[in-house]
């Protein structure tokens, strides 16, 4: 883990643990035993770092590639309340990257973490694009131009998940991943 200066002793044992606790629980949903590869964590000392490390936008809260996670600054997603969703959130980008071989569609890989994260509650006001072919949904979350239009993805990808758990349960969805089975139209209807 490489943090910055500013990250007391302290809080960085905290997020440590926080880590720890959340890939455990999360390799348990998933009910894979997959040895995830050695995950690096980078908290940024400020937003304009976040965004010239990442090529993010500053209104993200982290990045992931591989297993590589970028956090924006501790204190800042603290400040927003989404410290441990947005770990937990990243924490999924890795699993499913390893259990899906990097072949995961965006749209299930993002509605996956936001479902196991439980950042579906925040989408709920938020309008998502429902009903929108799967590819193009794909396309917008690869480049969305505002924090609205990424909400409005975002909020499309947790209901399309969500439905597919109450349709199939978890656990299946999950298999879905590890099975490269992405074909959910029949479940969608």
């Amino acid at each position: 883990m490489i943090f910055p200066r500013t990250v007391g002793t302290e809080e960085v044992k905290a997020l440590l643990a926080l880590l720890e606790s959340s890939q455990k629980e999360l390799l348990r949903r998933a009910g894979t035993d997959i040895r995830l590869p050695q995950l690096e964590i980078f908290v940024n000392e400020s937003t304009g770092n976040f965004v010239g490390r990442t090529g993010m936008p500053a209104w993200a809260a982290a990045a992931t590639k591989n297993n590589r996670i970028e956090l924006q600054p501790i204190e800042l997603l603290k400040k927003r309340r989404i410290l441990e969703t947005t770990l937990r959130h990243e924490l999924v980008h890795v699993i499913v990257d390893a259990i899906g071989n990097g072949q995961t569609p965006r749209w299930l890989t993002e509605g996956l973490a936001l479902y196991v994260a439980g950042e579906g509650k925040m989408l709920q006001r938020v309008a998502g694009n429902n009903g929108l072919p799967l590819e193009t949904l794909e396309q917008k979350l690869a480049s969305p131009a505002t924090a609205a239009e990424m909400q409005s993805a975002y909020s499309a990808a947790y209901n399309v998940v969500r439905r597919l758990v109450s349709a199939e349960g978890e656990s299946k969805v999950w298999q879905r991943v590890a099975q490269r089975n992405y074909n959910v139209s029949s479940v969608l209807r």
